[in-house]
């Protein structure tokens, strides 16, 4: 492309897209905030508030619009992979919100429509592009706490008053806290220790539709390795992980949850007990859509390619299961 930005649409007004992915587009020098779809109907004053060009009342519109180039998937976790091949045979660029879909195998559906369609895909797993976790990954190289040995991971808010909302749905519809939330457990495990050899999960099951509102993991690795993550919609806000080696601890307190001032505190601990803090501002939302159009603009690889995004959802399926059956699941070689 000679273009300097990309023009995107979004399909639905979703609390996430409102409150994070749109502004996002509006803040990124690259991006456009060009259509916005709701299938009932987009108020004229949502519009204009965020600057967009056009609004339509169904998505297939938007999808036919020739000046779209890029789309985000805000919608329910059930719509996903849906609307991802819809958009890809569109000829659209792919930015869904998590997770990609509900299976690997769907996952898998997803990014083969997208790379028929010779389009990008990308998961938004935004926390990522907050500089704090490179920095952390270079403290880990550096040597800063010895030979890394485990990883623990924190993710829980409060939704168990809100029993319209759909993350209250069966696990079957898109519904529970390892769909929602367990996703970036699994990422932040991942990028830092590698795939996981076996995973055990215990849930528990609760509300009309006995949704899966909390579940703790533990994830194994044949090389002695060990990680875990609790996740819950049933207790208050946690968003940390903590990486402990031989000779100290790595804290991230503020890990997932986008801070409004950028704020990116990183806490070691030394084998005596001495802390110090390191802090990083950067803001996610704005660096992932920035990255994900720059690849769109400039025909680059995506730092979050779909094969990563299928590796965690391989992950996730395998923490699942295993919330199901009460067994330990392996995962097998890629």
């Amino acid at each position: 492309m000679s273009r300097t930005s990309i023009n995107w649409g979004v399909l639905g007004a979703a609390e996430i897209a409102r409150e994070h992915t749109i502004p996002a587009i509006l803040a990124a020098d690259n991006s456009r905030a060009y259509a916005l779809a709701s299938r009932r109907g987009v108020p004229a004053e949502l519009v204009d508030h965020f600057g967009f060009e056009t609004g339509y009342g169904d998505y297939e519109a938007l999808l036919a619009d020739p000046a779209v180039d890029a789309v985000y998937l805000p919608l329910p976790n059930d719509r996903h992979a849906a609307w991802t091949l819809k958009a890809a045979q569109a000829g659209k660029h792919v930015l869904c919100e998590k997770p990609a879909a509900l299976t690997a195998d769907q996952t898998r559906e997803a990014i083969a429509a997208c790379e028929s369609a010779g389009v990008l895909f990308m998961e938004a797993m935004m926390y990522q592009f907050h500089a704090q976790h490179a920095r952390v990954r270079a403290l880990l190289a550096e040597g800063a706490i010895g030979e890394v040995r485990g990883v623990h991971v924190n993710l829980t808010f409060n939704l168990e008053k809100s029993l319209s909302d759909f993350r209250h749905g069966t696990l079957e519809a898109g519904g529970g806290s390892l769909y929602d939330l367990g996703c970036y457990c699994i990422h932040a495990i991942r990028s830092l220790l590698g795939e996981p050899d076996r995973v055990a999960t215990i849930a528990r099951f609760a509300g009309p539709q006995q949704a899966e509102m909390s579940a703790a993991a533990v994830l194994g690795y044949d090389n002695g390795a060990k990680a875990g993550f609790d996740c819950g919609m049933d207790a208050t806000a946690r968003h940390a992980y903590e990486v402990y080696g031989t000779r100290g601890t790595i804290r991230v307190p503020k890990a997932f949850v986008p801070q409004a001032d950028g704020d990116g505190p990183i806490e070691i601990v030394d084998a005596d007990g001495h802390t110090s803090v390191e802090r990083t501002t950067s803001f996610q939302y704005p660096n992932g859509i920035a990255h994900f159009a720059d690849c769109v603009l400039n025909n680059r690889s995506l730092d979050y390619s779909p094969s990563d995004v299928l590796a965690n959802m391989q992950v996730l399926d395998a923490c699942i299961e295993s919330a199901r059956t009460s067994r330990i699941v392996t995962l097998e070689k890629q």
